[in-house]
């Protein structure tokens, strides 16, 4: 698969050195650009143009660590930093207004109320992106499955969130 341009939303999470090199990889055969990410989530009870000076330098920290992997790992790669009140029409819009080939999406194994979730911004871009989406779940916390029969509702990983 040659990548072009490949959009990597960054959030800071554990993954996220994993997901430069793989995007990296990726684009390196075909010479490609990767766009690298961070949407701030404003709370609707603030504007969205606020200023919020700690989570704007976690972000631009973020974003620096970004690309000096990328670097590191011969990708060519450019950063962003948007604010918005959700993060799914975010990261579509600017899926669209890149015209990125990739998407790659970063999760973790999540629970809520018992069953394995997405969250709301996987499925959102998964189902408005104009381009492929590739999404890489990282392992559970100590790479054992649910236990098969285990009926309350947890995990043996103990990642409950």
């Amino acid at each position: 698969m040659k990548v072009k341009r490949l959009l990597l939303p960054i959030k800071g999470s554990p993954g996220d050195e994993d997901m430069v090199r793989f995007a990296c990889e990726l684009t390196r055969s075909g010479h490609g650009s990767i766009y690298a990410l961070y949407v701030i989530e404003v709370p609707r009870d603030q504007a969205l143009d606020a200023e919020l000076p700690e989570q704007t330098q976690q972000a631009e920290e973020i974003l620096r660590w970004v690309e000096e992997t990328a670097k590191e790992h011969k990708g060519v790669v450019s950063a962003s930093l948007l604010q918005a009140r959700d993060s799914g029409p975010a990261i579509v819009e600017e899926a669209v207004e890149r015209d990125v080939d990739l998407l790659l999406m970063g999760t973790v194994y999540k629970r809520k109320y018992g069953s394995f979730s997405l969250g709301a911004t996987l499925p959102y871009v998964l189902q408005h992106a104009p381009c492929q989406v590739l999404a890489l779940r990282r392992p559970m916390s100590d790479g054992t499955p649910l236990i098969a029969g285990n009926n309350s509702g947890e995990s043996k990983s103990g990642e409950d969130q």
